[in-house]
């Protein structure tokens, strides 16, 4: 930042230094124009774990054959090391025109690296990074580092031309590459076969992504165990036309002329249907509605069916029974909406339908203008 405006106008040395290193020789004191600036990024928080660091005057940089570019960006403690931090590189082919262009990058951990003008390393002594190119053939390169160590962390892009292994410095093309780094939870999201999950383990909080259907890998992508598209599909048919059992009891009710619990159990056989066939872990997945609304609606099904069934066998009077019905409808949709997985969703209606049922049928236990004839 503090370099003087001469930086582009005067004569470059044919092996620039390593950044960050003093130039050795007699009378040494470095001249500014052996080193490097770093470029600041900044930094947009958008939420947990989840930050882009942007270029000024970007996304797009422009590489002079003579000197590269240095980008710095700081990842904060405890904020930042959950996550994963993914760096994409892409040339602008139209850029570099006919010459064989090849832009590499090298990431490191505080200490920044320069890239030589022959063999290209992202390594000296004992610091080692990561070692990024893209061409004409290979525009896109990708990095993601999963969990990242604090700190600032240093990206030097150098343009070179010719083939490898060894290159030389460019003459006249100036290559423009688009660079895009940003942290994030998890890799790509998880995918179609995981879910992000916050977690945390003794006060350290991080994101990790929860594998279903046997796949395996940091953004689930390990397909090594991973069930077959045949055997998900056969489960989730199987688990969907399991509810067809719902079709005796509908057409024995209304034979009986129960047409309201009939109608109940016609409920809970659609919801209780589409609601696994959005549930599944892999890619059989059919969701016609919100996954939330038939979650809500396959637990109410079920619960209401166990309840009017009840009632019904308990012979009350028909003003009674219609009472009971809607009662029982706003009582566990409130007990839902509470808690959709609570324990006593299920015991509480059941045990209070049980003992009305007991207390119906019991000799003298209602007056004889209760019951139905």
């Amino acid at each position: 930042m503090n370099m003087p405006q001469s930086l582009g106008n005067q004569p470059l040395p044919p092996e620039p230094p390593s950044l960050g290193t003093p130039a050795e020789g007699p009378g040494t004191t470095s001249p500014p124009e052996h080193c490097w600036p770093v470029r600041p990024t900044l930094r947009n928080e958008l939420d947990t774990f989840s930050v882009h660091f942007y270029i000024f005057f970007g996304p797009s940089v422009a590489l002079p054959p003579e000197r590269p570019a240095v980008f710095a960006m700081r990842l904060l403690p405890v904020l930042d090391s959950g996550g994963v931090l993914s760096l994409e590189l892409q040339l602008n082919a139209s850029s570099v025109r006919q010459e064989n262009v090849t832009v590499f990058g090298c990431l490191t951990h505080e200490v920044p690296l320069s890239l030589g003008d022959a063999a290209v390393t992202c390594s000296k002594e004992s610091l080692a990074g990561f070692l990024l190119s893209v061409s004409a053939t290979t525009r896109v390169a990708r990095l993601r580092i999963p969990f990242p160590q604090t700190g600032t962390w240093f990206l030097a892009l150098r343009s070179l031309c010719g083939v490898g292994p060894r290159f030389v410095r460019c003459r006249n093309a100036t290559a423009e590459v688009r660079m895009r780094t940003f942290l994030s939870p998890c890799v790509d999201d998880c995918g179609p076969y995981g879910q992000c999950k916050l977690l945390r383990t003794h006060n350290y909080l991080y994101a990790a992504c929860e594998c279903k259907a046997g796949w395996r890998g940091w953004g689930c992508t390990d397909s090594a165990d991973a069930l077959t598209y045949g055997f998900q599909l056969l489960s989730t048919l199987l688990l969907c036309l399991s509810n067809l059992m719902f079709l005796p009891p509908v057409v024995l009710a209304i034979r009986s002329r129960y047409v309201l619990e009939a109608a109940v159990y016609t409920f809970t056989m659609f919801f209780s249907t589409f609601y696994h066939a959005c549930d599944q872990p892999g890619i059989v997945v059919f969701c016609i509605m919100d996954y939330d609304v038939l979650q809500f609606c396959d637990f109410l099904g079920s619960l209401m069916s166990v309840w009017v069934t009840v009632i019904a066998m308990a012979r009350l009077q028909p003003v009674v029974k219609q009472v009971l019905y809607l009662l029982g409808a706003m009582l566990l949709s409130m007990a839902l909406q509470l808690d959709r997985h609570g324990l006593w969703n299920l015991l509480g209606p059941s045990l209070f339908a049980l003992g009305i049922l007991a207390t119906a049928w019991g000799p003298g236990a209602l007056p004889r203008t209760w019951r139905t004839s």
